[in-house]
Order: C-alpha cells, then sequence, then structure tokens
C-alpha cells in the first residue's frame, strides 16, 4: 500500500513539474535591504510620485485590511494587509505586517514584523518576498517629510517627537531634509527607547536634541509636532500647551489624539480619505460622529498635485494624519528588489 502511494504520488509530481516552467522568488533578509543603501531624499521622490499617481487613477491601493487576534485569542497581536497595483511601474503586490508591543521585552524580536510581496501582474508569479521593517520606516518618514515640506509654516524651525520608537529616527530624517532644524524635543514613556533614539540622533550635530520628561515639556514652545505612537490612548489633547504649533503630524495606528485637539486645527490632511475612517487618529473620532468626510480638507497627494492648496497663511493650525498606504510600500520594494538583481543580493528558493 504503501509503495502504491509512493509510486501515485511521484506521479502526481511529475505531472504537475510537466505542466510549468520553473520559477524561482527572491528572498531578501532586512540586512539585505538596508544594504541596498536607498536614501531618504530618494525614497521621499518615490513616495511622492506615487501619492500624486494614486490621485491621477493610475494605483489600485484599497485600505488596509485588520486582523485584530486579540478578540478570540490570548495572543496579544494585530496585523494588517496592504495591497495594491501601481500602473506606471507595473507592478503589485502586498505588505503583510503585525504588531505584538510585547516582543522586544518578551521575545528578543522587534515589536513590528513585516514582509513585502511583488508578483508579477500579469501572471501573479510571486517575484521576491521582501523584509519590510526598515522599508515601512523609509517610506513612513518619507511621507511626513513631504507633509511638512507641503503644510509646516516658512521659517519653522523647532520639533517635537512624542514616541521615541523604531520609526521616530526616520521622521527626524525626513524633516531634516526639508526644513533647517535648531531643536527637537522627545519624550517616550519608555526610557529605553528614548535612549536608544537620542544615541542614535547625536549623528546629527547640528540640531539640538533635547529629551523631556513629559508630553507638556516636549511640545511646549515647538513650531512642529510629530506623534509617532502606539498609544491606545490620548497622548495629545487640547489642553497642552500648543499655542506656537503650526503643524501636527500623526502617525499612529490607534487613538493617539484626544478629542479637545479638535478645537485646536482649522483644517485636516489625510493621505487617504477612506482609510482614515477605520484606521489612525481619526477612526474614533469618526466612530463617535465627532468628525465627517466633509471635515477632512483634502489628501495629501491632492496638495502634491496642486489640487488643493496646502497651507494658506502663517496663522493656519493644521493637522496632519498619515495612516499609511500600501502603494508606498510597493513603489519602495520595487526599487529594492531591482537593486537587489543588479547586486546579486538575497537567496532564491524554487517554487515550482
Amino acid at each position: 500500500m504503501v509503495n502504491i502511494l509512493a509510486t501515485l504520488v511521484e506521479a502526481r509530481l511529475e505531472w504537475w513539474g510537466s505542466l510549468l516552467n520553473e520559477v524561482e522568488v527572491l528572498l531578501l533578509s532586512e540586512e539585505d535591504v538596508i544594504s541596498i543603501g536607498l536614501t531618504m531624499s530618494q525614497c521621499m521622490s518615490l513616495v511622492e510620485e506615487v501619492l500624486k499617481a494614486r490621485v491621477n487613477g493610475q494605483v489600485l491601493s484599497p485600505p488596509k485590511v485588520f486582523l485584530d487576534m486579540r478578540l478570540i485569542s490570548g495572543h496579544q497581536c494585530d496585523a494588517d494587509a496592504m495591497p495594491a497595483y501601481v500602473k506606471y511601474i507595473d507592478m503589485c503586490g502586498v505588505k503583510w505586517i503585525g504588531a505584538n508591543w510585547e516582543n522586544r521585552n518578551k521575545r528578543g524580536l522587534p515589536n513590528v514584523i513585516g514582509i513585502i510581496i511583488l508578483n508579477d501582474p500579469e501572471s501573479f508569479v510571486p517575484l521576491a518576498i521582501i523584509s519590510a521593517n526598515w522599508l515601512t520606516a523609509m517610506r513612513t518618514g518619507a511621507a511626513t517629510g513631504l507633509a511638512v515640506r507641503e503644510l509646516a509654516r516658512k521659517g519653522s524651525k523647532s520639533l517635537s517627537i512624542i514616541g521615541t520608537g523604531y520609526e521616530a529616527k526616520f521622521q527626524l530624517m525626513a524633516i531634516n531634509e526639508v526644513i533647517k532644524l535648531d531643536e527637537v524635543k522627545v519624550f517616550d514613556i519608555d526610557g529605553d527607547a528614548m535612549e536608544s533614539f537620542l544615541k542614535n540622533a547625536n549623528q546629527m550635530p547640528h540640531v539640538k536634541i533635547t529629551p523631556c520628561k513629559s508630553v507638556k515639556e516636549a511640545v511646549e514652545g515647538t513650531d512642529l509636532i510629530v506623534t509617532v505612537t502606539s498609544s491606545r490612548v490620548p497622548v495629545l489633547d487640547g489642553e497642552l500647551p500648543l499655542d506656537t504649533a503650526n503643524l501636527i503630524c500623526s502617525l499612529g495606528t490607534y487613538n493617539e489624539l484626544g478629542e479637545k485637539l479638535m478645537k485646536w486645527f482649522d483644517k485636516i490632511v489625510v493621505d487617504t480619505r477612506e482609510q482614515t475612517k477605520s484606521e489612525g487618529a481619526l477612526a474614533d473620532w469618526f466612530a463617535k460622529g465627532l468628525i465627517s468626510n466633509g471635515d477632512i480638507y483634502a489628501e495629501l497627494g491632492e496638495i502634491l498635485t496642486k489640487r488643493k492648496k496646502g497651507r494658506v497663511s502663517d496663522d493656519e493650525k493644521i493637522l496632519c494624519v498619515l495612516t499609511g498606504l500600501g502603494c508606498e510600500d510597493i513603489v519602495v520594494a520595487n526599487v529594492v528588489y531591482k537593486m537587489a538583481k543588479e547586486r546579486g543580493l538575497g537567496k532564491k528558493f524554487k517554487l515550482f
């Protein structure tokens, strides 16, 4: 009986193999991706191009599919699937990224872990599986840099960063590309995270970086505020000293903005109207009926394409909420994939 089954399996494999051309998939590790040497300036150009193309109907990038495993299990993990197709590079793919905020302390792993799969859009053959942690942080920083370039008041020189985890240094890198910073004030409830950030930020000697003991201390007197936290409760609200701030950029996954902040801003800019209703800092406001689609002034892509004006006066106070788009990941991953092939990086495995 065993011999018969083995013969049947062997015959099946021979038949399957006779139908297929050989397909190899490139695997790129985090080390491979970083070694490519993609700069923040390059990443900003890629993200700007795809946001413009999205507004012009050349991109399919639907809202994230959110999977919260905490609902029916003891696992403290949630995840997003972020598919996209970008016509002008003729590439499709998906980012699969999840978070367990206890990973670092309990398992010695990154709190956020992601991969990007690139596929040929005609045959759907998978081309590459790419580690996405560094890549995600770069494209997230790039989007903020573009927002600051378009929305910050001219002459802004001081920045507050609330949340100094892995992505914070990329936020600083991107903003430093578009404005000359004199001072950066930072705060995080995790002292180790703040210490790690300060160590990395010291590589920018022309910028004075000040660690703070509270959110209030960090935001007082600054021009720009970036919140990039994993907090499920508000860390920023209208009761804080925000008089000097002209732009707040929120990048947190959850509810990091308090409702009283609604009295502060003159207009809201987002990266995607549709996704903002269910993801990021404004999702709770939408759920409670505090804001609606009509309260969103523009998408960042509309401002980049000049369909909408960005800042119209020095007095304007703008809230920008960026939840992240799969198309941003695909365009950056596509460049990494092509450069990796040219340099012979990564490993291949045979799919068929």
